[in-house]
């Protein structure tokens, strides 16, 4: 069976959200812990600043209360039992539930192409971890398929919109001039990227980027032309800027308030924006408080594209051709596997009686009608006492299944024919003595 559980933008705060998040340091570890669950035979969290889903294949028909004590123990918070802060979804739900989110028709930006990334990284660490089996394994890569195919096949794909365009346009409506404004960027993923091309082509070129790696921030300002700092010169580099965008995996405060309320009174009347997408938060919240500050998080962000940016039904329509075109690909493999299971094993359960009644009367010379009795009893051992366990019954399923298999409904039609197959091959041998 596969199950989910999912936390997200669509059903959560970021006050709630932040405080079941993994990183990429601690996901090994947890998904070590999830696999050694026994119900639990395979797993792969997804874990991004819109949403925490922990995806797992089990034999058993339900692992809420595991999965719930599991993220509860592991972040050392409660989860509430409540609809509104968290969603379970099991079998071909589940399944529809990631490919979904691969093709952007779940993201808070329709369309965004940074969660295809998100998958294969989570994916990657999973495999290194080895959590995943052949139904993950077969479910990530129809997603990433699906996600391909709607951004190159509908017009989804060719939504320009993203949390880059999204603070460009917020920034262009506080500042008169963007140009001459400075920008400190934390972190260096590809939302930093991508916001970074959208400042360079408004006219922006004065742009910090800091890094918890020294390495990457180095790297990270070669390729872009922009200034690399430490994460411990925040504080020194602040006064200096305007606009202050966060999206590093920090598990404490990197901007905290007493030191913006310091750099207001050198800034007189100068406003500062702050957007902070980093989940858990990077900015301390309070700062939204202060005269002369603007700041964004992820639920303030939602609320504006819910308004705004949200309204694009045709691209839905178009991408959920391709969802369900590849959901039904996923459940057609997972019926076949599961067939070849049952096939595979009866093979091998009906092979291994025969064999041995065999072998335990190589050295006897015995009547072929007795051993062929003794294999057919003991084949048939299982169902018939299956049978007779539901002979009360009005409507005896393995009966009825049974006849249905072996055409059991016609079995005079077949023994006659049989009889006649039997005596034209007798009449032919005696012809052929004579």
């Amino acid at each position: 069976m596969l199950s989910v559980l999912t936390i997200n933008h669509n059903n959560s705060d970021i006050s709630f959200l932040e405080s079941f998040t993994f990183n990429k340091d601690s996901l090994p570890s947890a998904l070590k812990e999830l696999i050694s669950i026994d119900s639990i035979d395979e797993c792969f969290i997804l874990s991004t600043c819109n949403r925490v889903e922990i995806y797992v294949s089990s034999k058993v028909k339900s692992v809420d209360a595991e999965l719930i004590k599991f993220i509860s123990n592991f972040h050392k918070v409660k989860i509430d039992n409540s609809s509104i802060t968290y969603q379970f979804m099991y079998g071909k739900d589940a399944a529809y539930h990631l490919i979904k989110v691969a093709s952007g028709s779940d993201s808070m930006l329709l369309g965004e192409p940074q969660i295809v990334n998100q998958i294969k990284e989570s994916y990657k660490i999973a495999s290194t971890a080895q959590t995943i089996g052949k139904s993950l394994h077969k479910l990530v890569q129809v997603s990433l398929f699906a996600g391909k195919k709607v951004r190159s096949e509908t017009s989804l794909g060719n939504r320009v919109d993203s949390i880059g365009s999204l603070v460009l346009k917020l920034s262009n409506k506080l500042f008169d001039n963007l140009r001459e404004r400075s920008i400190l960027i934390l972190g260096t993923g590809e939302i930093s990227q991508i916001l970074i091309s959208n400042l360079k082509n408004e006219g922006l070129s004065n742009i910090y980027i800091a890094s918890r790696d020294v390495k990457n921030a180095i790297t990270f300002a070669d390729k872009n032309n922009c200034k690399p700092i430490t994460i411990e010169s925040i504080n020194e580099h602040l006064p200096k800027v305007d606009i202050v965008f966060s999206s590093t995996a920090s598990p404490n405060f990197l901007v905290n308030k007493d030191d913006i309320e310091e750099i207001l009174y050198t800034k007189k009347d100068s406003i500062m924006f702050f957007v902070d997408i980093a989940v858990p938060r990077d900015i301390d919240p309070r700062i939204g408080d202060l005269d002369s500050c603007y700041l964004y998080n992820l639920d303030d962000l939602k609320s504006i594209i819910d308004n705004d940016y949200h309204e694009n039904n045709k691209s839905l329509q178009e991408a959920s051709v391709i969802i369900d075109e590849s959901l039904n690909k996923y459940v057609n493999w997972e019926n076949s596997d599961n067939t070849k299971d049952i096939t595979n094993a009866l093979r091998s359960y009906i092979k291994e009686i025969v064999d041995l009644e065999i072998k335990s009367n190589s050295s006897e010379i015995i009547n072929k009608d007795i051993i062929s009795s003794r294999i057919a009893n003991k084949i048939l051992h299982l169902p018939v006492n299956k049978i007779k366990q539901e002979s009360n019954l009005d409507n005896n399923l393995y009966l009825s299944v049974l006849s249905d298999i072996f055409n059991l409904g016609n079995n005079q039609e077949s023994s006659n024919e049989n009889s006649n197959i039997y005596k034209i091959k007798n009449e032919k041998n005696s012809n052929n003595r004579n």
